[in-house]
């Protein structure tokens, strides 16, 4: 009976000391690492997502890329048919040619126009003269009444011949003064169509914006697309991020740039991705949804709520463990730095991003604009 009582008694003493193991290593835990960290299943890529487009409408001709293909920027995805755009661009060349001429006569026209001032300024003075000379001799009647007043009448009619003649040279001079043949509004109406038409023909080439990975290829050959039409998407892998779905709980302590290791499950545990807390979202998940929650209801429960924390990554390291949009990870924060701030300050304007593939898309059009005025200048 004594040897069953220091049994049970040892028994009991080592369950005692090993609960009390567990709590002193639970709370040495706790202190040193656990209220430091906090862990979510809840966290998937993301990232941007480029739609590409066209800009006209045509019939797709070729299609230079298909789903799963990396692409460089500016590299060529689709080609439309360019036969409706030549004919366009041929007319704009050709309207301008056609105003170029218009507007040369217009300075020409001033030319005349100054000419028959000259002449109708003539005219008036020999008018002059002559009513001036049978007016003195009217009166002794050595001209006769008659004579005298179809100089009179003469008279008139060559001032009058004078302003019209000074107002149409002011009307042709309002609408070519102040400019040359190649600066004139109307020619530089014509020449921006002709851009435009330029511009139109350059893009039935679609470009890629940015590298990236192509999915979501819906364009077929032949296909007719408007230019509101989504082609295929583009997906830049180096503009990654982690949308981290944590619990309204585990928000307290989490700040602006705090260290951050991910783990993903396609790569397992082997690989640790590191970033930072870039910010939170203003709202949690369920109001955003496409119809948000309505809690003031007769019945209500209570459910934690989730709040996507946006979490950047690595250049380097994505580089060399490619992450695609979705995939699953593991986040943990390290909340040791409780100084920084919840919400990011404001900055100044600046782009995010960019692209320069669309910069010189009118390179060529200036040269094509003063080769076809230099051709049709008088």
């Amino acid at each position: 009976m004594n040897s069953h009582k220091s049994k049970v008694w040892s028994w009991s003493l080592g369950a005692a000391v090993f609960f009390l193991v567990c709590g002193l290593s639970f709370w040495a835990y706790w202190i040193m690492w656990g209220q430091y960290h906090e862990r979510t299943e809840d966290a998937y890529v993301n990232g941007n997502m480029v739609m590409v487009m066209p800009f006209e409408d045509g019939v797709v001709k070729t299609i230079f890329v298909d789903n799963a293909q990396i692409v460089e920027a500016g590299q060529p995805l689709v080609e439309l048919d360019t036969h409706d755009f030549l004919i366009a661009f041929d007319r704009e060349a050709a309207s301008l040619a056609d105003t170029v001429r218009e507007v040369a006569k217009l300075f020409y026209k001033v030319e005349e126009l100054r000419a028959k001032q000259v002449v109708a300024e003539a005219d008036l003075i020999r008018a002059r003269l002559d009513y001036e000379h049978r007016k003195a001799l009217v009166e002794d009647a050595s001209v006769s009444r008659e004579d005298f007043e179809h100089s009179e009448t003469a008279l008139a009619a060559a001032a009058a011949h004078v302003t019209e003649v000074v107002k149409e040279l002011e009307g042709t001079l309002a609408l070519v003064e102040n400019t040359t043949v190649a600066t004139h509004p109307k020619v530089e109406h014509a020449k921006a169509a002709l851009r435009k038409a330029f511009l139109a023909l350059h893009r039935c080439i679609v470009v890629a914006p940015a590298r990236g990975l192509i999915g979501q290829r819906k364009v077929q050959v032949g296909q007719w697309v408007r230019a509101t039409d989504s082609l295929m998407a583009l997906v830049p892998l180096d503009q990654v991020w982690v949308d981290a779905n944590y619990r309204e709980v585990s928000l307290r302590h989490l700040r602006i740039g705090q260290p951050v290791e991910i783990t993903s499950d396609m790569y397992g545990t082997d690989v640790t991705f590191h970033g930072h807390v870039v910010g939170l979202n203003p709202g949690t998940g369920s109001v955003f949804s496409i119809l948000p929650p309505q809690n003031a209801t007769g019945n209500w429960i209570k459910i934690i709520q989730r709040v996507p924390v946006k979490i950047s990554l690595s250049a380097e390291e994505i580089a060399s463990h490619p992450l695609v949009l979705g995939l699953s990870m593991t986040t943990h924060v390290d909340t040791h730095n409780r100084m920084g701030k919840r919400l990011p300050e404001n900055t100044a304007a600046r782009p995010i991003y960019t692209t320069a593939v669309y910069d010189e898309e009118l390179e060529g059009a200036e040269q094509v604009i003063a080769a076809i005025i230099a051709d049709n200048m008088p």
